[in-house]
């Protein structure tokens, strides 16, 4: 019997809201399996959100940790991309300006394949240091200046100085995240108070969008605005500015350890997002799409663009024909399946795209891009967006 978190893995809080399940999910949804076989027959569980009243946070109480392996299987790099390639480059560009990295060193927590510290390090004309249990590649890069660890880091594993801290799209996989975020701090502390920067995606955007599909096991915390901000000045940071960036989809939160030691009693929130309206709008939103689909003649051949987090959700949670494929611009995942089915993983080059009747766009902010990709081969049939 699975066992329920009965406390806020945030702020502590046994004042829970009702659950929001999506049921039978499975429980890795960016690794890379070779076979059918194997993609079928890995864990499944339930996704169970719940909200907390107190600070806001919405978390999966029935998340185990020990299902989830990250490894260098893993792969969830956006970076193939244009659209995705800019947005680094822009954030890239724009940290370097505002916090006079030229010449720094950067530390980043959760680096993945180290894509983003790279092009960051490059920016500066700095150094850096990355840590990720994903991490694949050398343990060195000689320009940039960059050290790679496949494992975590502590505040402990810090010796030396630093001048920006990054932490991009790695609270949502953490399941003590209150207990992350004082980690964080101390790491903080511990490279001379240094700037961090922290990225996630904004649960106004999926709650606005009724996106059902950015709903999934790996992602065992969401976070609103307010929410985000609260838990980060409760583990001790002083949060220096925060925005929505990517479309609305992620927030960025800039901001530093406190000057004082103690902090004032935390009393809870106004949540800028809402469990119970984010259910309604996912049901409508997934009719929606279905209708969508049946319209544009679907059930005669269709195929998702995208097999990040959001397609394969796409395809595990929609009650429809399956895909005949799903379509990816990453080497990596080509070949592959997608977890929790045997639909296959092709490039856009693959001939029997032209045969797909619907090619259905997993994320909207890809959408022009891969519309425009699809006709440039000759695509002539109908290109939804989810």
């Amino acid at each position: 019997m699975t066992q329920f978190a009965e406390v806020c893995p945030g702020c502590q809080s046994h004042d829970l809201t009702q659950h929001h399940v999506v049921p039978n999910q499975p429980v890795i949804l960016n690794y890379r399996f070779a076979t059918a076989d194997a993609a079928k027959n890995i864990a499944r569980a339930d996704v169970t959100l719940t909200q907390c009243r107190h600070c806001g946070l919405i978390f999966n109480k029935s998340f185990d940790s020990s299902l989830v392996p990250y490894d260098s299987q893993y792969e969830n790099s956006q970076c193939h991309s244009p659209a995705f390639l800019d947005y680094l480059r822009q954030n890239s560009q724009r940290l370097v300006a505002s916090l006079d990295l030229t010449g720094r060193r950067i530390l980043e927590v959760g680096c993945g394949k180290g894509f983003f510290l790279e092009m960051i390090c490059n920016e500066a004309g700095g150094s850096g240091t990355g840590y990720d249990t994903t991490y694949e590649g050398p343990s060195r890069l000689e320009e940039p200046s960059i050290d790679f660890h496949a494992c975590y880091v502590t505040a402990s594993d810090v010796t030396e100085p630093y001048d920006l801290i990054l932490c991009r799209h790695v609270i949502e996989h953490v399941p003590e995240v209150g207990t992350f975020l004082e980690e964080l701090c101390a790491i903080s502390v511990a490279a001379g108070n240094a700037r961090i920067i922290l990225e996630t995606p904004s649960f106004e955007w999926i709650q606005e969008q009724g996106s059902f599909w950015d709903v999934f096991y790996e992602h065992c915390n969401y976070f609103g605005l307010a929410c985000l901000k609260s838990l980060c000045e409760r583990a001790g940071l002083e949060v220096l500015s925060q925005q929505t960036v990517f479309g609305s989809q992620y927030q960025i939160i800039e901001a530093r350890p406190k000057q004082k030691v103690s902090a004032p009693e935390f009393n809870g929130i106004q949540p800028s997002a809402d469990l119970l309206a984010y259910s309604a709008a996912a049901e409508s939103a997934k009719n929606h799409l279905l209708l969508r689909l049946d319209q544009a003649g679907a059930r005669k051949g269709w195929g998702i663009w995208g097999a990040g987090g959001k397609g394969v959700a796409l395809v595990n949670q929609l009650n429809y024909s399956p895909p005949f494929f799903v379509i990816d611009s990453n080497p990596a995942k080509q070949g592959c399946v997608i977890p929790g089915s045997s639909v296959p993983i092709v490039s856009p080059e693959h001939p029997a795209i032209m045969e797909l009747k619907v090619i259905l766009a997993a994320n909207p902010n890809y959408f022009s891009e891969i519309k425009l990709s699809l006709a440039t081969l000759g695509y002539r049939n109908a290109v939804l967006s989810a």
